[in-house]
């Protein structure tokens, strides 16, 4: 709980401290996708106060830790689907590819799935009957509008 606390402030603050790359895209009225900089980007829960809470989690240790940055995805009125990578800096380099991850989100029950390995996530997606396929991030939001704060 705490945990989730501290990553819903350093969401917030991160939000609260825009860079020039930093924007919002909505997903629908409650879900948005963040991006805090040029690197990252965020499956984000956007409440009416303005604080945020981070979709994507993973427990460790009995704590709930924000996943990597999403690479890929595509979301429609009833569900969004997303890959996300670890990133890692070293020196002035970001190294991605580590660790994917696929999700599937449930916009209308609010229920997340994964994290999950690309079977499990292909499989998961033909049993739901999910018609979207993953598209690489910049691609995917050319043409959505970007809310900069």
């Amino acid at each position: 709980m705490i945990k989730k606390w501290i990553g819903s402030l350093s969401i917030l603050a991160l939000a609260g401290c825009s860079g020039a790359g930093d924007y919002e895209i909505a997903v629908n009225d409650k879900y948005q996708i963040v991006a805090i900089n040029t690197m990252e980007h965020d499956f984000v829960r956007k409440y009416p106060d303005g604080a945020m809470d981070n979709v994507f989690t993973v427990a460790v240790d009995d704590t709930e830790e924000t996943i990597g940055n999403i690479v890929a995805l595509d979301w429609d009125e009833a569900y969004l689907i997303a890959k996300s990578e670890d990133t890692e800096e070293v020196g002035a380099r970001h190294l991605k590819h580590r660790n994917p991850q696929y999700w599937i989100f449930d916009l209308e029950w609010e229920k997340p799935y994964g994290p999950l390995d690309l079977e499990a996530f292909l499989k998961l997606k033909a049993q739901k009957g999910i018609d979207l396929e993953l598209v690489p991030y910049d691609k995917r939001i050319k043409g959505e509008e970007l809310v900069y704060d």
